[in-house]
């Protein structure tokens, strides 16, 4: 395991600002001192997803992930501890010495950041050859024809990987990176025959692939002229998984959050056109479909999705196999038809940024498109009919739309009782258990401590109004707490001072950390004026059944002794009872009167 000390880890935490880490990935909106948006961890259509900045923790109360900004990163990025740690302690001003990592850590660290100095390196590279070298004529050449300008071409990072079999490879080994460091960037290949590496690219123009951070992570070359394949990408590597990268995603995500929408295109070159003429909030996929990896990102900003494919068979058949995979991530799709022209990159530069938008605002629901297709190839015949909904029944039931089933009905020509109808039926069809459901009842019995309500409530005012109620916990008799030893420590610790985010992050019983996640997650329990009280009456209920014992006790002694004739034991335990009883009144007077030091004094146990 690392060895951090707990001093950097919390100075990292507390110089980050959690809502601008978490907002690069889910859209945010402000409520109150908080914020909220649709988990990035599980499907919602209604934002369950709290950020609390001043506590430094998130909670999501739909599926119950939270955490600090540590674990955020680590649940959505896939990196350890370490790695989240050192990434977010530079832009914090922390320094960390790599002697606080194991080896093997330190080697994966290491390895990370040489791969991003390469692809930097080579970037540069690409970028010089484009702008400053004889070779770059024609990729310049081709840009100004494409009505590329070049503040646009700059922006995204364009380059030419020069004719050659080795010449980035050179300029990379003058640099101080290895044949095989650049070989694990994918910028270069194993010979097929003998030793030694090539260039994976070659006489193409070539786009840097980022990740959301901006970094780049890979690149795509277009071929401009001679034999080969159009496009060719940098093959896959530790950084760089085109099932998961969105291009242009790093400069989309504010659009997509500020404008509701994302478009969506084929190429790379649609996105770079489209953002030059305004539409920031365009993404392409990387010469795959889109996977749930893809939208599951998009999710998170917007679940309004506008496709613009290219119009052809091709474009089209991609269109409709991405259905299931949109009602899967609960996104609503749209289909936009490009008018007079192949693609959106056409568009835009034969007839402006207007055109583009008012085929925008011809959109039409991807599932209607689709129905409306399938009606096409089969035919408007009855059977045809009861065949497309029977092949969009599933997709149907898993999106429970009311709107969509009124829709898709009218499209069929058939009527919405039929419809639901038929999906009625669908849904009781035997199924077999889908894989969460399965294991629902492991899951249940490891969820950990079970919350009491009095506990809960005291958490909450410990957390949100400590400053109030410390001094009255610290006075309370600590055997109120023996019925709840799993949250004894955390109670001790907020006591104490300690921060609520190094406390979750260290609790290791799960019904505890949950319950913590929820209690910052709630704003709005007791006002400060209110929270003393809170506590007295939390003590107070939970000193009554001990009272409670103790006056029957004594009343059942007071019967034993009075039978027996033992008058001194009698006249003793009556005395006793009666102080009792006065206590419970005086106590009761001065919860009345807001004597609180008074009723805390009264509060010992009995």
């Amino acid at each position: 395991m690392p060895r951090i000390p707990r001093d950097i880890v919390d100075a990292v935490r507390d110089r980050t600002d959690l809502a601008e880490v978490i907002g690069r990935h889910v859209a945010l909106s402000r409520r109150g001192k908080n914020f909220v948006g649709l988990c990035p961890f599980h499907q919602e259509k209604t934002p369950s997803f709290n950020v609390i900045p001043d506590k430094g923790i998130f909670h999501c109360f739909g599926c119950e992930t939270g955490g600090d900004v540590f674990k955020f990163l680590m649940l959505l990025e896939g990196l350890s501890f370490v790695e989240v740690v050192k990434e977010l302690a530079g832009p914090a001003g922390v320094t960390i010495e790599e002697r606080e990592m194991t080896a093997a850590e330190r080697r994966a660290m290491k390895q990370r950041a040489t791969l991003f100095d390469v692809l930097t390196a080579a970037s540069r590279f690409y970028e010089a050859e484009l702008w400053t070298r004889a070779s770059g004529a024609t990729a310049r050449a081709y840009l100004e024809r494409r009505q590329i300008e070049e503040g646009t071409s700059r922006a995204a990072g364009l380059g030419w990987a020069p004719g050659g079999w080795t010449r980035l490879i050179d300029h990379l080994h003058k640099e101080g990176f290895s044949p095989e460091q650049i070989a694990d960037s994918g910028l270069a290949r194993p010979r097929q025959s003998g030793s030694g590496f090539y260039d994976t690219l070659r006489e193409r123009l070539v786009i840097p692939i980022r990740d959301e951070r901006g970094r780049t992570i890979a690149f795509g070359g277009r071929l401009l002229e001679g034999d080969g394949p159009k496009y060719l990408n940098t093959p896959e590597t530790r950084l760089y998984q085109k099932s998961r990268v969105l291009f242009g995603l790093d400069v989309a995500r504010a659009a997509i959050a500020k404008k509701g929408r994302a478009l969506v295109v084929e190429g790379y070159f649609d996105v770079i056109s489209l953002r030059q003429a305004g539409f920031e909030e365009t993404v392409a996929t990387c010469g795959t479909a889109l996977t749930p990896d893809h939208l599951e990102k998009i999710r998170r900003l917007s679940r309004d999705v506008l496709l613009l494919l290219d119009a052809d068979e091709a474009g089209q058949n991609a269109a409709e196999r991405t259905l299931e995979a949109f009602v899967s991530a609960s996104i609503q799709p749209w289909r936009v038809t490009v008018p007079g022209a192949k693609d959106p990159d056409e568009l835009v530069r034969e007839s402006g940024a207007e055109a583009l938008e008012e085929a925008l605002n011809r959109k039409q629901p991807l599932f209607e498109w689709v129905v409306s297709r399938r009606l096409d190839r089969y035919g408007t015949s009855s059977m045809s009919r009861e065949r497309v909904l029977e092949e969009v029944l599933p997709l149907l039931a898993r999106a429970k739309d009311d709107v969509l089933t009124f829709r898709v009905s009218a499209r069929l020509g058939m009527s919405e009782a039929a419809v639901r109808k038929q999906l009625t039926e669908f849904e009781r069809r035997p199924r077999e258990p889908r894989a969460s459901e399965a294991s629902a009842g492991e899951t249940a019995e490891n969820r950990g401590w079970k919350p009491h309500v009095d506990m809960v409530h005291l958490l909450w005012l410990l957390v949100h109004h400590r400053d109030h109620v410390a001094d009255l916990l610290v006075r309370a008799d600590p055997s109120l707490f023996d019925g709840h030893a799993e949250v004894r420590p955390a109670l001790a610790r907020l006591v104490s001072g300690e921060p609520v985010a190094t406390i979750i992050d260290e609790t290791g019983d799960r019904g505890v950390k949950r319950t913590l996640l929820a209690v910052v997650a709630r704003d709005s329990l007791y006002t400060a004026e209110q929270a003393p009280r809170a506590v007295i009456e939390i003590l107070m209920r939970l000193t009554q059944p001990l009272r409670a014992a103790r006056l029957a006790k004594l009343q059942e002694d007071v019967t034993r002794f009075e039978a027996a004739g033992q008058f001194d034991e009698l006249q003793t335990t009556v005395r006793e009872k009666m102080e009792l009883q006065k206590r419970e009144k005086a106590l009761e007077r001065a919860l009345r009167e807001s004597d609180l030091d008074g009723a805390m004094s009264l509060l010992g146990t009995p």
